[in-house]
């Protein structure tokens, strides 16, 4: 299995013999005030953004999804990253970030949020992101029970059915360069997808909360194979903060955390998926929003 240890408070980085220092303000806790402009409505010199909305299937949630597309396209067909909780996602993707993805192959940025002007629908998300029980229905979220959780397979639909193909009708995209990211609730999502889906040629899960529903998703991972229509690349990327540091457990800790994460890893390239375990030292599982994503823009690892 093929583990890597990121030294980082800052997120430092060696790929390829290159180095590149990026500061990234992340916080413990989920910041739930309201967001700020983003780069989409500031206006960038290197991406074009437009937004369009799409409504979930019991009419009870409106998803807003911002589409990013590079102002200078030089290849015939696109990478494509995913990112889940979108409006969150937006907020860190700055002028900077955009500059240096047009000095590569810039990707095609889809963040698929919500319609609110907050970070995050934590409602919403427990639902969207969740994989559903034996029973295939939905129910309560067992960590919170004012919320629903089991609507993973419903989200999918929306995802492949509404919001792909329009983002396919806007531009060619790359069927072997195309990635879907999400972090805790949004981690769950992305390997319930591998198990699921075919779509995605990459698969990043940042803190995924594997423990969630006594590991409903590790228990659903032993039922379905993965299938091999095309080549399929699984990233997690896990901080080991609280492993280390038992003042910033949360209620949720699961103290096998590292070892879960190695045997999902395992599980997966036995099933034929190119499969790796980064781990960042130092950084908590909130932290691990930021650090994933923007380590995944920065080094395209896509």
């Amino acid at each position: 299995m093929v583990v890597f240890h990121f030294s980082c408070k800052s997120v430092l980085l060696l790929i390829c013999g290159f180095s590149l220092l990026i500061h990234v303000d992340v916080q413990a806790k989920p910041n739930l005030a309201p967001l700020k402009a983003n780069i989409a409505e500031q206006g960038s010199a290197y991406y074009q953004f437009q937004v369009k909305y799409f409504q979930s299937a019991d009419q009870q949630r409106r998803y807003k999804v911002w589409l990013g597309l590079p102002r200078q396209q030089t290849a015939r067909v696109s990478p494509a990253l995913f990112m889940l909780d979108g409006n969150s996602a937006m907020s860190y993707l700055s002028e900077d970030v955009l500059q240096h993805l047009a000095t590569r192959e810039a990707p095609v940025l889809v963040a698929i949020g919500y319609d609110t002007d907050l970070p995050f629908d934590t409602a919403a998300r427990a639902l969207d992101y969740t994989p559903t029980d034996e029973t295939g229905k939905i129910t309560t979220d067992p960590r919170r029970s004012e919320r629903l959780s089991g609507g993973s397979i419903q989200f999918r639909e929306v995802l492949f059915s509404q919001i792909q193909p329009w983002v396919a009708g806007q531009i060619k995209l790359d069927p072997q360069r195309q990635a879907l990211w999400g972090h805790s609730y949004g981690g769950l999502f992305v390997l319930d997808s591998l198990i699921h889906a075919q779509y995605f040629s990459h698969y990043f899960a940042a803190s995924p909360s594997l423990s969630w529903a006594d590991g409903r998703i590790l228990k659903n991972m032993q039922t379905k194979a993965v299938s091999h229509d095309q080549a399929q690349a699984l990233w997690i990327m896990e901080g080991d903060l609280a492993q280390h540091h038992p003042a910033t457990k949360s209620p949720n800790f699961n103290p096998k955390m590292v070892q879960d994460n190695r045997d999902v890893i395992a599980h997966f390239q036995q099933q034929g998926v190119q499969s790796k375990l980064l781990l960042y030292p130092n950084l908590s599982h909130g932290q691990m929003f930021a650090a994933s994503l923007l380590d995944i823009l920065n080094y395209q690892l896509f």
